[in-house]
């Protein structure tokens, strides 16, 4: 049975909707969750940013850089906090973890040190051209996963 499970946010309503799914499964395996946010600051390219060097480098003032950082790493503490609220109403153990990086690698990295049994993630995430170049977070955590996905998708009463 599914013992320790790694529940991956962005923050959204949706990744909140998978995220009741995984203290649902915590709740009846008797497990616990991990609540995963990662804050993907270096994909931020924010006004003014000026390419430096070779393409996918830009020069940002380290001002603004930290205050976006900050920014992030506070938006995950709260969307943790509210799964954590979810977590601690149904009777489950939880901790979270706030990480910054790449969201996937992120979110695999802590599966595998973390020895986690199942990994629950929503399906909502880019969309169109960024979608096509880059893939969606949870397509990235399935297809290199060492454990089991559940990808949970969107609420069809939030349309």
């Amino acid at each position: 049975m599914f013992k320790k499970i790694l529940i991956a946010t962005d923050g959204s309503k949706h990744s909140e909707h998978a995220a009741k799914f995984g203290v649902d499964l915590a709740q009846l395996s008797n497990g616990s969750v991990t609540i995963c946010y990662v804050a993907d600051v270096g994909g931020y390219l924010p006004p003014g940013s000026i390419p430096f060097g070779d393409v996918g480098y830009y020069a940002i003032d380290p001002a603004v850089f930290n205050s976006l950082r900050d920014m992030a790493m506070e938006a995950g503490e709260k969307a943790a906090a509210r799964i954590e609220e979810l977590a601690t109403a149904a009777g489950v153990l939880s901790e979270s973890k706030v990480l910054e990086g790449d969201p996937a690698s992120e979110i695999l990295r802590l599966a595998r040190e973390q020895s986690m049994d199942i990994i629950v993630i929503g399906s909502i995430g880019k969309t169109g051209l960024e979608k096509f170049l880059m893939g969606s977070v949870a397509e990235k955590v399935v297809r290199n996963s060492p454990v089991p996905v559940l990808v949970v998708h969107k609420d069809p009463s939030s349309a």
